[in-house]
């Protein structure tokens, strides 16, 4: 049986890039979440030995971590990271992968440099179950090594491509159907789309198109960040503005808008420090309010924020980086259960994998299904003053959109 113990964190000499071990924390302490009960089907007995694989020694569940911690933008990727250790910690707080593996977290920095992505990949997959966590970044450069090796990763966001790539534990809504869901929802205004070269922006730029004709959306201007933003929006006359731009934009983005204008970003992309009072926000998110009764696995989110970074605001960023595990971690489970933690095996039961469990936090899909339904729910919350409604982010809900003819922009984006 693996000791589960304090962090152990190993920085590595190298030069050229920091490989981080994490073994996420025990925490002896009152008000230790039940989520291992709610997670899985595991039965109450101990389960059989598992066959030692890549990733397991018969000891610890490796899981591999490809992110940005030190490069521009980097904030954004620590913020979901504190949300995905948190979560393994209290996994291991409760026994680990069916009460018995600890789960250790094996981190790569790529400080935003894509190119690094694929120096490290190989060395990485050499020593991890699967990939806990894949930034946007590093998408393209990792894909090739999961298709050879044919291996699970976990994305906190997601496109159409990524949704329908079986390599990719997604669980948040596709930009391109998020664009779809507010063209349909307000088709008589004028949209201004401002996206920069990252992939989720790439997505939304190339999709936008198809997505207002569609929606029979009449006005739909798209804009480069590079551009002069006050100078384009206001010649389009655009009253929203949806904006899909990595971290490193947002800044730029908000200070140059004309006011009077609502602007709509991804809640789990977003600084929630960045804002102007001139400008109405909206923000586009899949999860419950942050309050700790909104979802039944709000409560043990919190909890394990309290006892792992008992310092963070409420920040959406890292509740994307905890749901996102939940996925894998019910996978996982069920690997251990049948004595088989092989990555073919892992990535065969992710495709045959029946409702999962999301615990209020994202919606439940049902990926038995040969075409699960797309796509998940998006929450509008826009930024208040008052206290009536309003959750810990200062949000409030406005409104639930699915669009009509997610399966229309589908096929049209795939011909």
């Amino acid at each position: 049986m693996a000791t589960v113990g304090n962090s152990r964190v190993t920085l590595s000499k190298s030069p050229k890039y920091r490989l981080v071990s994490l073994i996420a924390a025990f925490v002896l302490g009152v008000g230790c979440s039940d989520q291992a009960e709610n997670l899985s089907d595991v039965e109450d007995q101990q389960p059989l030995s598992v066959e030692r694989s890549v990733g397991f020694d018969g000891d610890i569940i490796r899981l591999g971590v490809i992110a940005n911690l030190t490069g521009p933008g980097a904030s954004l990727d620590r913020a979901r990271l504190t949300g995905v250790s948190a979560y393994w910690s209290d996994v291991n707080a409760l026994g680990g992968i069916g009460g018995r593996y600890a789960v250790e977290l094996n981190i790569v920095d790529h400080s935003g440099n894509p190119g690094l992505v694929e120096e490290l990949a190989p060395g990485l997959l050499d020593e991890v179950v699967s990939l806990a966590f894949i930034n946007e970044t590093a998408l393209g450069a990792v894909h090739p090594f999961l298709v050879e090796g044919q291996v699970l990763g976990v994305v906190a966001t997601s496109t159409l491509d990524w949704e329908s790539d079986s390599r990719f534990l997604t669980h948040s809504p596709p930009i391109e159907a998020v664009a779809l869901a507010l063209f349909e929802n307000a088709p008589l205004s004028k949209w201004c789309v401002v996206t920069d070269g990252s992939p989720l922006g790439v997505g939304l730029r190339r999709s936008a198109p198809q997505a207002a004709q569609i929606a029979a959306a009449q006005n739909v201007t798209l804009i480069g960040i590079e551009e002069d933003l006050a100078s384009a929006v206001s010649a389009a006359a655009c009253q929203h503005v949806l904006a899909e731009v990595s971290e490193e934009f947002q800044e730029k983005l908000i200070s140059s808008l004309p006011p009077n204008r609502t602007v709509y970003r991804h809640a789990g992309l977003t600084d929630p420090t960045i804002e102007r009072s001139d400008l109405q926000f909206s923000y586009i998110d899949s999860g419950p309010p942050w309050d700790v009764d909104s979802a039944s696995g709000m409560r043990p989110f919190l909890a394990a924020l309290l006892r792992h970074a008992p310092d963070a605001g409420a920040d959406t960023r890292m509740r994307d980086g905890y749901v996102s595990q939940i996925r894998l971690h019910q996978l996982l489970e069920a690997a251990v259960k049948d004595g088989d933690l092989r990555r073919s095996s892992l990535f065969e039961a992710g495709q045959t994998h029946t409702r999962i469990q999301m615990l209020g936090l994202a919606e439940e899909i049902d990926m038995s299904l040969e075409e699960p339904p797309l796509p998940r729910n998006i929450h509008l919350q826009v930024k208040v003053n008052d206290d009536e409604g309003m959750d810990g982010r200062g949000w409030k809900l406005d409104q639930t959109l699915r669009p009509q003819n997610a399966s229309a922009l589908e096929i049209e984006i795939a011909n």
